[in-house]
C-alpha cells in the first residue's frame, strides 16, 4: 500500500472514529446507513485495519467502570442473503466438526437503543466490550425494567409510538433521547416527562419475541419472519440478530476481538434516502 493510500485510509478511520463518538454520545453526525456504508468501504480497502477488529468504544466520562463476566461484543453484519448463507455454512461446518447434530437457530429483533447488561445488582453499558460503565442509577431516574431485574443483555429504549406522538419534535431519534437520559447530569424537562410517562424501558432480549427453526426454514421464509418480528415490537429496530443455539457449538466457534462467530446481524440496505436537488438542466428535443 502506498503512502498516499495509507494516509487516505487513516483519514477515513479518523472520520469514522469521530462519527462513532458522536453516535455513542447520542448526537449522530450521519445516519446509520451511511455509517455502515463507510465501514464496509473501509473493509474492502483495508480489511485488516484494527478499527474493524475492535468494539466501537463508548465514553460516559468519570462514571465507574465494571468488568463484564463475559465480553459484551459487537456483531458481524450480513447485508444480503449471500452473506447470511456464508455464515450459515460456517456454523454448519463447525457443528459437523464437533458432531453436535442438527443446528437450530434463533432470530431476535435488534433494538436500536443503548445496550446494557443487567445482573440484578448492576446495570452496565457495553463500554469497550470488556469494561462497561455502571449506569444502575437509570432505574432510580425512572427507566422501567421490562420483566424485572437481572435478565441479562438488553437495551434502554423509548416506546416508539409515544415518542413519535409526543417527543419527535424535541429529539431526532429515540436512541438520542435514551443516551441523553443516561449521560446527562440533570435530565431535561422533555426527557423527564417521558420517564414520568413510563415509556423509557430497559428491554432484556430474553423477554422479546423470537423465532426458532432450522437454517432451511430460516432461508425459505426470512422475509416473513422479519416482518412478523417487526410487528411484535414498538421500539426502533436496527435489523435482526440470528444466533446458533447450543452451548457446545458456541464454545467451539468462539469469538474474534470484535464479535461472536455464532451470531450475525441481518441488516437491510436502505432502499430510499433523502437527497437535495442542486440543479435542473432542461433539454429540448426536435419537436
Amino acid at each position: 500500500m502506498s503512502d498516499d493510500q495509507s494516509e487516505r485510509i487513516d483519514e477515513r478511520v479518523e472520520k469514522l472514529q469521530a462519527y462513532n463518538r458522536a453516535y455513542r454520545a447520542g448526537q449522530p453526525l450521519i445516519d446509520d446507513m451511511e455509517y455502515d456504508r463507510l465501514v464496509e468501504e473501509l473493509r474492502e480497502k483495508a480489511p485488516d485495519h484494527p478499527f474493524l477488529h475492535q468494539v466501537e468504544e463508548e465514553d460516559f466520562g468519570e462514571r465507574k467502570k465494571v468488568r463484564h463476566p463475559q465480553p459484551m461484543l459487537s456483531t458481524e453484519k450480513a447485508y444480503d442473503r449471500a452473506a447470511l448463507r456464508r455464515w450459515i455454512e460456517r456454523v454448519e461446518k463447525a457443528a459437523t466438526a464437533i458432531e453436535s447434530g442438527p443446528v437450530r437457530y434463533r432470530i431476535t429483533p435488534k433494538l436500536d437503543g443503548l445496550a446494557g447488561r443487567d445482573d440484578g445488582r448492576i446495570l452496565a453499558t457495553r463500554g469497550n466490550g470488556r469494561l462497561g460503565y455502571d449506569i444502575s442509577f437509570a432505574f432510580e431516574r425512572g427507566v422501567r425494567p421490562v420483566g424485572g431485574r437481572g435478565l441479562g443483555l438488553g437495551e434502554i429504549v423509548i416506546a416508539r409510538t409515544q415518542f413519535e406522538l409526543e417527543f419527535s419534535q424535541h429529539f431526532d431519534h429515540p436512541r438520542n433521547m435514551a443516551v441523553g437520559i443516561i449521560s446527562a447530569d440533570q435530565v431535561n424537562a422533555e426527557a423527564q416527562r417521558a420517564l414520568d410517562m413510563g415509556i423509557v424501558h430497559f428491554v432484556p432480549y430474553a423477554q422479546m419475541e423470537a423465532w426458532e427453526g432450522s437454517s432451511g426454514e430460516m432461508l425459505a421464509d426470512l422475509d416473513g419472519i422479519v416482518a412478523r418480528l417487526k410487528s411484535s415490537v414498538d421500539y426502533m429496530l436496527d435489523g435482526m440478530v440470528a444466533a446458533a443455539l447450543g452451548e457446545e457449538l458456541r464454545a467451539h466457534m468462539g469469538a474474534t476481538s470484535h464479535h461472536y462467530r455464532w451470531q450475525i446481524a441481518i441488516k437491510e440496505r436502505g432502499e430510499t434516502a433523502e437527497t437535495i436537488v442542486e440543479d435542473v438542466v432542461w433539454q429540448t428535443g426536435r419537436t
